[in-house]
């Protein structure tokens, strides 16, 4: 039910891009032409309809194999899909628009544009293009955001597993001194060097020990390796955002926010499933 309201909502949002550009045209062509209101509507027509046509196709390739590929290839592919876009759109209009009253008889004519109409055309093709890709990035990036909130919640909504007792507390070895520092004051772990910095709502304490010492001490106590200096408790975290190519941003209860690698990404939605 959720998806299809998903759905519903991201196609009205499309269909209303789509008149607000119909309109546009027509508000232009009505101010710059001299012509009636009927023919103005056929022009705008003539130049949006293929824009919907292409554009629903772009969107399907975007976002089925291209919007998870790395940054770089991205823009690569977009750079090459707008000059695509901008000829194809403008090849269409010379087609939609040699349809006469009676092209039945006198057959199809294409009367290609002035090189400056030309050239604005596939100005404003690739304009479109640009506009359109940031709807389908805007749209994907809500849909991410949203994903990974209720994620969040689940995960600190889930209970721990009663056959593998979190640990309440632990020893931390400070000017030959040992701390005992509450799981529940420490907020997350920070590798430094040949030091391992613990960040708490008391302070920062530092020792002489591996983070991953750590990380294997605590597997069972609700933290996540989210990079490889960092080690994070999941009930201090408070949201957690994607950054692109597969990365996350994690908003922390302490106001520090640390960008998750690829790895600590996957381990941070393993987590929450």
């Amino acid at each position: 039910m959720f998806k299809r309201r998903e759905i519903r909502s991201e196609t009205t949002l499309w269909i209303i891009a789509f008149v607000c550009l119909g309109v546009a045209y027509l508000i232009q062509f009505q101010v710059v032409r001299d012509e009636s209101v009927l023919r103005s509507v056929r022009t705008a027509l003539v130049n949006v309809v293929p824009i919907v046509l292409i554009g629903i196709s772009v969107r399907l390739f975007v976002r089925r194999y291209l919007i998870s590929r790395p940054v770089i290839e991205q823009v690569a592919v977009h750079f090459l899909l707008a000059i695509i876009f901008a000829h194809l759109w403008y090849l269409l209009i010379l087609v939609a628009a040699g349809f006469r009253p009676n092209w039945l008889a006198s057959g199809i004519r294409l009367s290609p544009f002035y090189e400056s109409a030309t050239l604005w055309q596939l100005l404003q093709g690739v304009v479109i293009y640009a506009a359109m890709q940031g709807l389908i990035y805007a749209r994907w990036l809500q849909e991410q955001l949203q994903a990974t909130q209720s994620a969040l919640a689940e995960a600190l909504q889930k209970k721990p597993d009663a056959s593998q007792p979190e640990r309440d507390s632990v020893f931390v070895k400070v000017d030959g001194e040992f701390k005992k520092v509450d799981l529940t004051d420490l907020i997350h772990l920070e590798a430094d060097g040949d030091q391992v910095r613990l960040h708490t709502k008391l302070g920062t304490f530092s020792c002489n020990k591996s983070l991953s010492d750590y990380a294997l001490k605590l597997e069972d106590s609700g933290y996540i390796r989210i990079h490889r200096s960092h080690l994070v408790r999941a009930n201090a975290i408070l949201s957690a955002e994607p950054t692109g190519d597969g990365r996350l941003s994690i908003h922390l209860a302490s106001g520090a926010s640390i960008v998750a690698s690829r790895n600590g990404a996957r381990a941070f939605r393993q987590y929450t499933k």
